[in-house]
Parts: C-alpha cells; sequence; structure tokens
C-alpha cells in the first residue's frame, strides 16, 4: 500500500501508523510505503520505529509518482476528521489512483468516502479509527484478485467519464459560453 504526498496535521498519518502497527501484530502481509515529506515525518518515522511493514521514503519529483503508484496494490488517502473536508477536499492522489487503476483505502469523510463505497473502487474507514482502518485493508487485502481488478476498471472509467481534464475543460467552456450568449 502506497501513502504519497504531504506528512503534515492534516493528513492524520499517526492512525495509518497505528493501523500498521495492528496489522503487524496480526501477521497481516499487508506493507507500508510512504513517500513524502512534511512537519511530521520525523515524529511518524519514530512513532512507527520497530515496525517492519512500514517504509518512510524521500519525495520524489512529481513525474515519477505515477510510475510509483502503479507499482502499489493500493493507495491510501488519509485525512483528519475535519467538518470542511467532508464537503470541500479534493485530493489529487485519489483521480490519479482512479486514472492509473488502483484501488483506494481512503479515511476521507463525506463525498470522498461515499464515491469509493457506491462505485465500489476500493474500502473505506471512519478517520480517526485505526481499528476500522486496520479492517479496511484487511478486507481490501483478502478480497479476491478478479474484484480488485474490477474496482481499478471503474477507477479508469470514472476518471474518463467524469474527472478527465478535457471533459472538464470541455464543460467548462460550453458553460462559459453560454453565460456569454
Amino acid at each position: 500500500m502506497l501513502y504519497a504526498g504531504a506528512h503534515g496535521d492534516a493528513n492524520a498519518l499517526e492512525n495509518v501508523i497505528e493501523a500498521a502497527r495492528r496489522l503487524e501484530h496480526s501477521n497481516s502481509p499487508v506493507r507500508f510505503q510512504f513517500i513524502g515529506d512534511g512537519p511530521e515525518k520525523h515524529a511518524l518515522i519514530q512513532l512507527a520505529a520497530g515496525l517492519k511493514t512500514v517504509v518512510f521514503e524521500d519525495p520524489i519529483p512529481k513525474a515519477e509518482i505515477p510510475g510509483r503508484m502503479a507499482k502499489a496494490d493500493a493507495i491510501l488517502l488519509s485525512l483528519r476528521d475535519v467538518p470542511l473536508f467532508r464537503y470541500g477536499v479534493s485530493p489529487n492522489k485519489l483521480y490519479d489512483a482512479y486514472a492509473i487503476g488502483r484501488p483506494v483505502i481512503t479515511t476521507v469523510a463525506g463525498s470522498i468516502n461515499a464515491e469509493v463505497e457506491t462505485l465500489r473502487l476500493g474500502v473505506t474507514a471512519e478517520p480517526g479509527s485505526p481499528p476500522a482502518l486496520a479492517d479496511a485493508i484487511l478486507r481490501l487485502a483478502k478480497t479476491p484478485r478478479a474484484e480488485r481488478e474490477a474496482m481499478a476498471e471503474r477507477a479508469i472509467q470514472l476518471a474518463h467519464s467524469t474527472y478527465s481534464r478535457q471533459r472538464i475543460n470541455a464543460e467548462y467552456n460550453r458553460l462559459l459560453r453560454e453565460v456569454i450568449a
């Protein structure tokens, strides 16, 4: 599982480390890879000390992120439970995961978790709950390969039908022309 992005307070990565600790104690085969930097990274590394399933890597160029994401079994999106995030957050890595066809694991309450659940694009957990996150990760790990591949295909279709920059630009253009006319 890959987390790529900021290691800040809003990302609530301590929740992920505690879920990793639970999974490691249960002899789960799940591995956690964190790529990025931020003000919480040093504290997170200390929190994860001794965990064999957690690896922290330095930031890499943005152009390399899609290739790294494509090699992961799943992409993790983690945010703290902030009321605003339920209505107005749009994590870039979510759309990257959709575009490259990777199941997502998300703790982003509100519309993000709802989309992932409704469209069966991965698994969700309530934010701030290491037991719920560990359970969600195990659910995905135990999901048959054919269903994980179907999740990936649904994600790719959603990326093209809904989140394509070309489609969004064309719609924006159409709306502007409507307003001008």
